[in-house]
């Protein structure tokens, strides 16, 4: 009688122990059916623009992004340092909307110099927490078009040569929690020669990163080189440096930078002054970014 109860109980152990096995490769055929999207690397910087440039990101599909952007700087007079007294502000509106989770197109107007400006903007490659995808990549091509004169830049007769065109390449890396970081290789094009510029062609190296202080806020800073130009006559470099605040579907951006404009080509040409305290180069910059959610992700069933 003993040995048909120990046959028995050996029977149920070598039951549940193959159950236990087919759970097992249960469990793993649906992690390896799991979608690739929980892997990818999330929120490497919170919104499409570090301050005064475009980052990696994208927006979920459906989701309509409105952009105010506003700079603020002073007339300098002899002898004076900068103020902060507000004698002249930029302002631009824009609007860019999520076709799919990797693309997204923008349009919006400058009041400095009246740039109307459009972008397409498409992720490449993101970077998972895994590691076998250590960084992103994500592909810009932006047209500005020049519509009145100013600040004694006078217009060309033809409307082609009123455009200019920007392509990026962004590769980015959230490091971990708090550190990310990009590098974005441009080039920009000009029609015309009239638009003050020596050149047609410039190489530009762009390098932004962010900062996380907070739960809802990060510093974040943005340089742009311009290769082959000599700063002073032909322009400078723009630079800024500032704060993002995260309220809820909204985002705040405050920073010093020495940028009046805001689409690609004009800001990283037409930068007049040097970042510093002396000349009125230095502007306070305040954005606001609001995002719409126009259609409702379904969740899985």
């Amino acid at each position: 009688m003993n040995k048909i109860k120990f046959l028995i109980l050996t029977i149920h152990i070598f039951g549940l122990s193959q159950l236990a096995v087919a759970q097992d490769d249960l469990l793993q055929l649906l992690e390896d059916e799991r979608p690739k999207s929980l892997l990818y690397t999330m929120a490497t910087f919170k919104t499409n623009r570090i301050a005064i440039g475009h980052s990696i990101e994208t927006r979920k599909k459906g989701i309509l992004q409105l952009h105010l952007g506003t700079r603020y700087w002073n007339i300098p007079l002899e002898g004076r340092r900068t103020s902060f007294l507000v004698d002249r502000v930029s302002v631009r509106f824009g609007a860019e909307y999520a076709f799919t989770d990797l693309f997204t197109g923008e349009l919006g107007i400058n009041s400095f110099d009246g740039v109307i400006n459009s972008s397409l903007k498409y992720r490449v490659l993101r970077q998972q927490d895994n590691g076998k995808v250590p960084l992103g990549i994500t592909l810009v091509q932006s047209t500005s078009l020049f519509t009145r004169n100013f600040s004694g830049v006078q217009l060309p007769g033809s409307f082609s040569e009123r455009l200019l065109f920007t392509q990026q390449a962004i590769f980015a890396r959230k490091f971990n929690r708090n550190l990310s970081l990009q590098i974005a290789p441009t080039y920009i094009h000009s029609n015309s020669q009239q638009l003050n510029f020596e050149e047609k062609d410039f190489f530009v190296l762009g390098l932004g990163g962010r900062y996380r202080i907070g739960n809802h806020t990060e510093l974040v800073s943005e340089y742009h080189f311009v290769a082959g130009r000599e700063e002073g006559v032909q322009g400078f470099n723009p630079y800024s440096f500032g704060l993002n605040w995260e309220i809820g579907d909204t985002t705040m951006q405050f920073f010093l930078t020495n940028a009046k404009s805001f689409d690609e080509a004009t800001t990283i040409l037409y930068t007049p002054n040097n970042f510093n305290f002396n000349d009125g180069g230095l502007h306070l910059g305040v954005n606001v970014i609001y995002v719409l959610h126009l259609k409702k992700r379904q969740l899985p069933k």
